[in-house]
């Protein structure tokens, strides 16, 4: 199914309201760019006739960072992700989706934690959309990076000093980027794989190399 077919206005409602504009990146705009990416990826995969079921990366995405201001500790739970999986299954039960797609959904956003596994296709659409940013443009890119700055220290109440703020940036996409996402079939869309991490991998590079 396409995602013009599966996109729910009262559905994205209800999750925006388990979103902060007082989150700088975490907001619920960065939902719905990770949703337009979903999209190109779901088209991508429906076209090379990769299997793959477009409501599970439609809710995964809608509910990806749900929550992401609270305090998902003082909820009894380990990680953000895991409370916004939680958020995910209780909005969707109340809309009567069916239990096995729930459960498929609240794996993909399992997926978008950073040193976890991703097996299905599904998974890898959400991971891959939650991360499409890192190969925008640099200005873009400089500007997310900045905004997650401010938005970690607004979570943690501790400054961050700008070259130990890079340092972690460094470490955490790179470890991102060693894990390599493939959708669509080895010799289908190669250069759109390639094109992603050289871009991802040069805007890291270049945020380094300024003062």
């Amino acid at each position: 199914m396409h995602f013009d077919e599966i996109r729910n206005a009262h559905l994205e409602q209800v999750a925006a309201e388990l979103y902060s504009d007082q989150m700088p990146y975490h907001n619920f705009n960065h939902v719905l760019e990770t949703l337009a990416a979903g999209a190109i990826l779901v088209e991508r995969c429906l076209k090379e006739g990769v299997p793959i079921n477009g409501e599970v990366v439609y809710y995964a995405l809608l509910f990806h960072d749900a929550g992401y201001h609270e305090s998902h500790i003082s909820k009894g739970f380990t990680s953000k992700e895991e409370y916004s999986a939680h958020l995910a299954v209780q909005c969707l039960r109340a809309e009567a989706i069916s239990e096995d797609t729930i459960k498929r959904v609240a794996s993909a956003i399992l997926s978008t934690q950073r040193d976890t596994q991703f097996t299905s296709n599904e998974e890898k659409a959400v991971r891959a959309a939650d991360l499409a940013g890192l190969a925008s443009d640099y200005e873009t890119f400089r500007s997310n990076v900045k905004k997650l700055h401010q938005e970690c220290e607004t979570l943690t109440g501790r400054k961050v000093a700008w070259d130990e703020w890079k340092t972690s940036v460094k470490e955490t996409i790179r470890s991102y980027l060693s894990q390599e996402i493939r959708l669509t079939q080895p010799d289908a869309c190669v250069d759109n794989v390639a094109i992603f991490y050289a871009q991802a991998n040069q805007n890291l590079s270049r945020l380094l190399s300024e003062d």
